[in-house]
């Protein structure tokens, strides 16, 4: 028992040793399972431990505050700094160099202290992109891009239907002169058939009042006709 709980917790002092194959191979698969134990109750350990998606928003963004605060305290103490500086050297008669290198030096520090804080800034944005927010960045744009995807075949089909549409118009264009040929001709037709009823009942009548005068002229001539042939008689007897 001795020998295998040692080798279980990987210690090994060596104060007693397997002689045969098959102590050799249970200290084997003893000082095997203590490493796997070993390795889970790390991994259960460090999984308590770690904080949860929401805590560690909720822990960015108190950071996140309290260095936009810092940054806001820095950056003032920047401006202060300047202002002092000017005023020791431009708007006063006497110069104190003193006072000036005092708000000189205070002036590096506060931009010393204003840069580490932006670094700060910054590495807490860069800790904020876990791999569960990068996971979930995949899954967004994944979904965009099917999106996107299902957009443009929407869009190609729309194409397709305007360009069957564009065809059948370009078609009935270039028939239109041949319908419009027709449809003057048609027309034109149309109009001779109207002018030729108009003007068909004068001609009718016309006609009548001639073959009416013709007739009139004959019936003379046969009246006549019988009153001359007594007179052609007399005048050879």
């Amino acid at each position: 028992m001795w020998l295998i709980s040692i080798t279980f917790l990987s210690i090994g002092y060596g104060d007693m040793v397997p002689n045969t194959y098959c102590g050799k191979g249970v200290c084997l698969l003893t000082g095997i399972m203590g490493a796997g134990c070993t390795a889970l109750v790390v991994a259960v350990v460090a999984r308590k431990l770690e904080l949860t998606k929401a805590e560690k928003h909720v822990h960015n963004f108190m950071m996140d505050t309290q260095l936009c605060k810092r940054v806001k305290n820095t950056a003032a103490n920047v401006l202060r700094e300047t202002w002092l500086i000017y005023k020791h050297t431009k708007l006063v008669k006497k110069i104190d160099h003193a006072k000036v290198r005092k708000h000189q030096r205070k002036f590096l520090q506060a931009i010393h202290q204003l840069r580490s804080v932006k670094m700060e800034q910054r590495k807490l944005n860069d800790q904020a992109n876990t791999l569960v927010d990068l996971a979930k960045t995949q899954n967004v744009m994944y979904d965009l891009v099917s999106e996107l995807q299902e957009r443009s075949e929407e869009l190609d089909k729309r194409i397709g239907t305007l360009e069957d549409k564009l065809d059948s118009v370009t078609g009935s264009l270039q028939a239109l002169p041949c319908l419009i040929s027709q449809a003057i001709t048609q027309q034109q037709q149309d109009f001779l058939d109207g002018f030729v009823h108009r003007f068909r009942p004068a001609s009718l009548g016309s006609e009548r009042s001639e073959r009416s005068e013709r007739s009139w002229t004959s019936t003379a001539r046969r009246r006549r006709s019988p009153s001359t042939a007594p007179h052609t008689s007399s005048d050879s007897g």
